[in-house]
């Protein structure tokens, strides 16, 4: 529960929600969009926020929106945003985003947390983003200003880079990024549910290899100078794994669950299991 009074409000329309933030916006009352309300409902107890509006976008049918959308000569993948991560998973639609939600929490929690919600919070992991930005998607956003998509790359560098009262609605993948050879693997600190030291996602189109990973620094990282290094066929998998980890232009991240010297070492490790499976896989 919310210990605080707190106005409640449920759209139906992208354009109606963006209507309720900028009202509750101009009464001074902090809005915040919302779906499955996890992260936010942690934060209002511990005190990290305290918003005088919460806008569900539960309600909204192009946040609700999941399956195969043909336009523009293409087929693609629709999420919307206030999907939740069971839902993910159990449609199958792009495996790697399945198999990077199916690590996140536990069934239970996965009830309510929503993609959106992943994608947009606050804690720095963000792992469902990590086959999103590999595979190349692209996000739809709703504002003030009206309806804009973006590749993931631009819409996202460290946090979600949306505008004062924009809402994420939907996220989209070309179709034929199914057909691409994935890998993914996560490392923690203690049992099967906990934050990850290490997430990393593995894509291969042809002999190139595209890569995400969270965990091991403050923020979901895509570098294509490390692409570039993973994907030069005249090194083995154990030398392309060796220099990606040393060359990659972030600082690893240090604090009382891991060291960024093993954190480095997690990641060499599964660069190199990760490109020998995709190898394999010829």
């Amino acid at each position: 529960m919310i210990h605080f009074d707190v106005v409640y409000l449920r759209p139906e329309s992208m354009a109606e929600a963006v209507e309720c933030y900028a009202d509750a916006a101009g009464r001074g009352q902090d809005p915040v969009f919302y779906a499955g309300g996890t992260e936010i409902t942690t934060f209002c107890r511990t005190g990290k926020v305290r918003p005088g509006c919460l806008i569900d976008i539960k309600g909204i049918p192009d946040c609700q929106a999941l399956g195969v959308e043909g336009g523009s000569g293409r087929d693609e993948l629709v999420f919307g945003a206030g999907v939740t991560l069971n839902r993910v998973i159990e449609s199958e639609l792009f495996a790697p985003l399945s198999r990077a939600c199916e690590r996140i929490a536990d069934h239970t929690v996965r009830n309510r947390l929503t993609l959106g919600g992943n994608i947009a919070g606050q804690l720095p992991y963000r792992e469902a983003l990590l086959p999103l930005l590999a595979g190349g998607a692209r996000f739809v956003l709703a504002g003030p200003a009206g309806v804009r998509t973006l590749p993931a790359d631009a819409a996202f560098a460290s946090r979600l880079m949306h505008a004062e009262g924009e809402l994420l609605v939907q996220v989209r993948i070309d179709r034929r990024a199914t057909a691409l050879p994935s890998f993914h693997c996560r490392r923690e600190r203690g049992g099967r549910i906990d934050y990850p030291l290490l997430s990393l996602c593995l894509l291969r189109e042809g002999d190139s290899i595209r890569m995400a990973v969270s965990g091991a620094y403050s923020h979901p990282v895509r570098d294509v100078s490390v692409e570039t290094t993973l994907s030069d066929r005249a090194l083995s998998p154990g030398e392309r794994a060796r220099a990606a980890a040393e060359a990659i232009p972030h600082q690893f991240l240090e604090d009382f669950r891991a060291s960024g010297a093993y954190r480095r070492h997690l990641f060499r490790l599964a660069l190199d299991e990760g490109l020998k499976a995709l190898e394999a896989d010829r």
